[in-house]
């Protein structure tokens, strides 16, 4: 499901505020070697929060296909499939409700 965003400009910066009320307990940024394939996997135990700081791709969850860009953010929630084919060059930041772990990382 993709979230809004909130964005704050003066002419210091631009700042933008994607994750509300959500209990991080880890955070990743991912850089794009290379047309990949991510994820293609659901969690029985953690929610995860993807934001595409650069790039784009398409998004996959469950099985439907989203155009997935630069300023978007999307929310997963334990037990739903996901995958993301990302550009060359993207970056996506990932926020989680626990750490990674193996055990919890079921194919689709």
């Amino acid at each position: 499901m993709k979230l809004p965003t909130t964005k704050h400009e003066d002419y210091r910066r631009s700042l933008v505020e994607f994750i509300s009320d959500f209990p991080i307990r880890t955070a990743k940024v991912m850089y794009i070697k290379d047309e990949a394939v991510l994820g293609s996997h659901y969690h029985k135990l953690k929610d995860d929060i993807f934001y595409l700081i650069k790039g784009s791709g398409t998004a996959i969850i469950n099985n439907r296909a989203e155009d997935f860009r630069a300023g978007e953010c999307i929310h997963v929630k334990a037990g739903i499939k996901h995958a993301f084919t990302l550009h060359k060059g993207s970056i996506l930041l990932e926020a989680s409700t626990t750490p990674y772990d193996k055990s919890d990382e079921y194919k689709a």
